[in-house]
């Protein structure tokens, strides 16, 4: 899970392509708050339990406030809501689990859920998602990729959507100045659960790659979140199987025509630890690398090595080094690009 950050990208580009994103071997849990905006008790004590319950369980779960009705009702929110159980309001569940929460063992609850999380998050995965979220053009757009870490059986579907924290609007018991934290926003698909990952079985180490944009007018100024849940179909319900999601969107500025010629450039060139490489290539490249020197020619590390695609495309880059000035070298057959780089 990433901190939020939005980083415009001064490189022109024309093209936005993730690649080699890596899929972290962790379990989380999913929180869904069954909500309505003219609910009472969703205003008081369902709203104390939700917020504590964030604030308790740090980023070993993903909660969303999940709007089934009223003005800030979303219809794949409705639908998630329906999935898990409807009938009445505030309602919360830990994956597909009601929690059975009331205004008389708040604290209890919060006990109990914070010990399932923890207990969750000890539990080797069977699979799980990751992506880095880029916002061009008025779109977000998600390369996902999705690995299997255990043999499974059965259907399964990988749902990517957006959440709002600090969200001014109406909520009974608080009134239109209420601060709404994990808006359940949009599904980035017309089907509410995703799109179909595994039907009838994976093996162990399986990849899957899948492409999903939602239009959002702005980013800048707003936190938003990006989620990935990987749902099993059982019968007619979909079950929550792991959850991720990051609210770093890097934000491209971007115009009608490309840039000719091959180029290497980072999104700022004076870091403390990471930064954002943006490369466009004339060709494909099969056997590329990116490697950090420092001013004495010597290699430090290694950054990205594989294959490139031609266009442009952007690498996220933990950079590891002391203090001082690099280089990066993109080498690859017929080019060699080099940019500086000052780690601080």
């Amino acid at each position: 899970m990433k901190k939020h950050s939005f980083t415009l990208l001064i490189a022109v580009l024309f093209l936005v392509k993730g690649i080699a994103q890596q899929v972290e071997q962790q379990q989380r849990s999913l929180v869904t708050k069954r909500t309505a905006d003219w609910c009472p008790h969703c205003g008081t004590w369902g709203w104390n339990y939700f917020k504590d319950a964030i604030e308790d369980n740090g980023d070993k779960a993903v909660f969303i406030a999940a709007h089934y009705d009223g003005g800030l009702r979303v219809a794949a929110a409705e639908e998630i809501s329906e999935n898990l159980g409807g009938g009445y309001q505030p309602r919360f569940f830990l994956n597909a689990t009601d929690q059975g929460v009331s205004s008389g063992n708040v604290n209890a609850k919060l006990t109990a859920l914070k010990e399932a999380i923890d207990a969750n998050f000890d539990q080797a995965p069977q699979v799980n998602c990751g992506f880095e979220p880029i916002f061009v053009d008025g779109t977000i757009k998600v390369d996902a990729k999705v690995k299997f870490f255990q043999a499974v059986q059965g259907e399964y579907y990988l749902g990517v959507y957006l959440l709002e924290s600090n969200v001014t609007a109406y909520q009974a018991s608080i009134g239109n100045n209420a601060v709404h934290p994990k808006l359940f926003r949009a599904s980035f698909t017309p089907e509410t659960f995703g799109q179909l990952i595994s039907n009838g079985g994976a093996p162990a180490g399986q990849e899957v790659s899948l492409q999903y944009s939602h239009s959002v007018s702005v980013v800048a100024g707003r936190e938003l979140e990006v989620i990935g849940i990987i749902w099993k179909k059982e019968g007619d319900k979909y079950i929550p199987v792991n959850v991720w999601g990051t609210d770093e969107i890097t934000a491209v500025s971007a115009i009608d025509e490309k840039i000719p010629g091959n180029s290497l450039k980072v999104a700022s060139n004076v870091i403390k630890e990471s930064t954002t490489i943006v490369i466009n290539l004339i060709n494909d490249q099969t056997n590329a690398s990116i490697e950090l020197f420092d001013l004495n020619g010597r290699q430090v590390s290694t950054i990205y090595k594989g294959h490139l695609k031609q266009g442009y495309q952007t690498i996220s880059a933990e950079i590891a080094g002391t203090a001082g000035t690099y280089f990066i070298r993109l080498k690859g057959k017929g080019i060699e690009l080099v940019e500086k780089l000052v780690i601080q």
